[in-house]
């Protein structure tokens, strides 16, 4: 039977196969760079358009979610209400179309930061209540508009920052939960199953109660609560009618007054919380004595030049479709207009082209100029279609013909194309490879699918940190930079911070061979992070290396006697003579400690535990005599880490 998450067959237990990567692909005239990451809903992609450099996120539907017709129709209808959902605090839904493959994709504006989940937690009752009162205006402009997020959590909530460098939130993933909602089946909805984060779900969802903004309330109380105090109010999920332990009781930072507010907020029946957005927020900001903040409007510059979109041309003011002027807003901010040149009307020799510019899209010869593989300008004399638009195209040379879907990208008014003594038309650009391959031809460049671009020039930052990699490769502890006896909470911090910092460059135009070398070390450092990041595994790791603080801070760290036995006897295994040296060692070495030598003594353990750092009961003897005579350092055999990635 197919697995219900990714409508494919394999055993129970084992992971959901990983679809095909789109990496590299086209979708318009935007290039998917690489994943961002994964969701129930869909793959989430880094898009780039080439010409500008500007950077966008694309949602790619899932594939087994893309053949349901229900979930496929709800996907689109979300798209389109959330096309009218603007606001500085909302990741904006800016297109909905099929990209790649023919996979159902949303474009939206690309935030870059740190999700909720990630901070540093417990923060300061003023920096939780500031974060929450931006999420609540996000909140209040799509509850005006009968929007429900559903699934807000602390990974939806990015901190980043504006184009001032003030740090803003961003609310992610509207409309998620309600097409989620539409992929399950009757029999899943009899047997009360849920779609959501189910630490952040109200009651009134498990109950499959009607929700609305008051839902949404709650999920941000939740947030709330996890921000001051560091603890999820109800672990996993709400059970019951338990109420939460008071804030300030867990975090005596927390005033009593910010606690009121947040319970407030959690309460069990929806009448019982705020009623709406904007009484959570004031409630919030009066807890902390904080005046009444009006949440920013969106706002939109203009020039009477006009806008510039994402395909790097100007856009009057009076042909700029709401879609262009999200893209310029999102990504190009006051973005300086640039010099706009009348086309150039010669095409390469035995070029057809026709396009979708009649009624219903009927495919009609135009004439062509600025003839690039990209794309090219079509002259047309009739209505012109919107901008972001896509049309049919059917092109054709040498007797081989190749038909596609194109984006309009800009126009060319009848205005400007008087002022220029030239003819009214419109630029368009290839969403698939082989209308570029063709022109490429026709153009005589031989050019060929993949080979468009330039390889980008060696990134210097990554090539030192490449080069520093290089040198502690082997070793887990140097590579995170950490300690012998790192605590196992420290380790896994510097772990994720290397992968942050590694992640950034990913966004990066790379060549190919520091993009592969890259790869290897998010590998290398993944690695690291799990054989030092558990007890079992970082023991046998250590025991190999003679770290004995690291041995003991398995044992610390829950690390059974059994568990350690079980290691014990593999690594003696592979050293047959080691044990009974090790005994006859620590034999010297009692009898010193006996005669009051516990220098010499603890010398004699410490080469005794060099050949049997597994022995639990004489690693234990071992700190409790160095207690006793408080020696300041480590023996010679547990050398300092060299740090390479986290600083």
């Amino acid at each position: 039977m197919a697995c219900r998450h990714c409508a494919v067959e394999h055993p129970v237990g084992t992971g959901c196969p990983q679809a095909p990567s789109l990496e590299g692909q086209r979708h318009g005239p935007l290039v998917l760079r690489q994943p961002l990451g994964a969701g129930a809903l869909g793959t989430v992609y880094l898009a780039e358009h080439q010409p500008t450099g500007h950077r966008f996120a694309v949602k790619v539907l899932h594939r087994h979610l893309a053949a349901q017709p229900a979930v496929l129709a709800r996907f689109q209808a979300e798209a389109r209400a959330l096309r009218g959902l603007k606001h500085r605090h909302v990741a904006r839904v800016l297109d909905v179309r099929r990209g790649p493959e023919g996979l159902p994709c949303l474009l939206m504006e690309y935030a870059e930061g740190e999700p909720f989940s990630r901070l540093p937690m417990p923060l300061a009752s003023a920096e939780v209540v500031l974060l929450l009162a931006q999420a609540l205006c996000a909140l209040e402009a799509a509850h005006s508009r009968g929007l429900v997020h559903g699934d807000l959590s602390a990974d939806s909530l990015i901190l980043t920052w504006d184009s001032r460098g003030e740090r803003q939130v961003k609310v992610l993933d509207f409309g998620t939960q309600a097409v989620l909602s539409a992929s399950l089946s009757p029999e899943e909805r009899a047997c009360g199953m849920v779609v959501g984060s189910p630490a952040f779900l109200a009651p009134e969802q498990w109950a499959g109660d009607a929700v609305d903004g008051r839902t949404d309330l709650y999920a941000l109380g939740v947030v709330g609560y996890l921000l001051a105090t560091g603890r999820l109010p109800f672990g996993f999920g709400r059970v019951g009618g338990l109420s939460p332990t008071e804030p300030h009781v867990l975090n005596p930072r927390v005033p009593p007054a910010l606690s009121t507010v947040l319970l407030r907020a959690l309460a069990q029946r929806p009448g019982e919380r705020f009623p709406n957005a904007r009484a959570f927020r004031e409630a919030l900001l009066e807890s902390q004595g904080i005046g009444r903040l009006e949440p920013s409007s969106s706002t939109r510059t203009r020039t009477s030049k006009g806008g510039v979109s994402i395909f790097g041309h100007i856009i009057p003011e009076d042909g700029a479709t709401p879609l262009h002027l999200a893209l310029r807003d999102a990504a190009h901010g006051n973005a300086t207009p640039t010099e706009v040149n009348p086309p150039r009307m010669e095409s390469p020799r035995g070029l057809g082209v026709r396009l979708g510019l009649a009624t219903d899209t009927e495919l009609v010869p135009v004439r062509v100029g600025d003839v690039t593989v990209d794309g090219f300008f079509a002259t047309w004399a009739g209505p012109l279609p919107e901008l972001a638009s896509q049309l049919p195209v059917e092109l054709s040379l040498g007797g081989r013909k190749v038909a596609c879907d194109c984006d309009v990208v800009r126009h060319v008014t009848s205005e400007e194309a008087r002022a220029w003594g030239g003819a009214s038309g419109l630029y368009v650009q290839f969403a698939g490879e082989a209308a570029r391959a063709l022109l490429g031809r026709a153009l005589g460049v031989g050019v060929m699918p993949g080979e468009l671009d330039a390889e980008p020039v060696p990134d210097a930052e990554l090539g030192r940190l490449l080069s520093r990699a290089a040198v502690v490769a082997k070793d887990p502890y140097a590579l995170l930079g950490a300690l012998p006896h790192e605590d196992f909470e420290q380790v896994r911090r510097r772990a994720s911070a290397g992968l942050r910092r590694l992640n950034l460059f990913r966004q990066r135009a790379l060549p190919l061979g520091q993009r592969q070398a890259l790869e290897s070390l998010l590998r290398r450092v993944e690695a690291a992070g799990r054989v030092l990041g558990e007890p079992v595994s970082r023991a046998g790791f250590d025991a190999t290396r003679g770290n004995l603080a690291g041995v003991a801070r398995c044992l610390d760290a829950g690390l059974s006697e059994p568990q350690a036995d079980v290691l014990r006897k593999a690594f003696l295994a592979a050293r047959p003579l080691a044990e009974t040296r090790a005994r006859a060692l620590f034999t010297q070495g009692h009898a010193l400690e006996a005669r009051g030598s516990l220098d010499a003594a603890l010398e004699r353990y410490a080469e005794a535990l060099s050949l049997d750092p597994l022995n639990a009961s004489w690693l234990r003897h071992y700190q409790e005599l160095r207690g006793r005579v408080r020696l300041a350092v480590l023996p010679a055999v547990e050398a300092p880490g060299v740090e390479a990635l986290t600083h």
